[in-house]
């Protein structure tokens, strides 16, 4: 019984220190593969590039129309317990940063769609947008093979950094700081 529970434990605890992976799991779930790392790179240089989503409530959210704010943009699901454990990190990112020019956008992956995105998020009573995500809202930051992925984007719309797997709420936090002190421009 005790050889039992010492293996959920190790296992919960790796499982929840880093991401969710979709067969495509780095052999580290919280590093970046060199490859994702090169998009990455390329995708912060160039700026990233504009897509629209549709939000839980129905409102369209341009990613353009936000330029001058930080955004955090997470994608996540679901069945994935690191994002679970981020969630709400990312609610109060959201609570604590909004009127100073931050907005949290959560992009779900989930399969099965709004059936169980929409009564996930009520029961848990999360108030940032949260839509769908879709191919060109995925794609706009290049490669990523785990969930939670979390892009930090400056004002100036460019990437400031991508943070993979569940992170304390400190590591958001300073994150999003960082992405303000590194472009101008931000309203609030």
């Amino acid at each position: 019984m005790k050889l039992l529970l010492t293996s959920l434990l190790i296992l919960a605890l790796t499982t929840t220190a880093g991401g969710c992976g979709e067969g495509k799991t780095p052999s580290s779930a919280n590093s970046t593969p060199p490859a994702a790392n090169a998009t990455q790179d390329v995708v912060a240089a160039a700026g990233v590039a504009d897509f629209t989503v549709t939000t839980l409530d129905g409102k369209t959210l341009r990613l353009s129309d936000l330029r001058g704010q930080v955004v955090v943009v997470d994608y996540w699901a679901t069945w994935c317990g690191p994002c679970r454990i981020a969630m709400p990190h990312l609610q109060k990112l959201h609570d604590n940063y909004k009127s100073q020019g931050v907005t949290v956008l959560a992009l779900s992956v989930d399969q099965k769609g709004l059936a169980v995105v929409q009564p996930f998020i009520k029961q848990n009573g999360f108030t940032f947008p949260v839509a769908m995500a879709d191919e060109k809202s995925v794609s706009a930051f290049g490669d990523f093979t785990s969930i939670p992925t979390t892009v930090i984007v400056r004002p100036d719309g460019r990437v400031h950094t991508t943070l993979t797997g569940v992170h304390p709420y400190e590591e958001y936090v300073a994150a999003v700081q960082a992405a303000r002190a590194a472009a101008p421009g931000t309203r609030g």
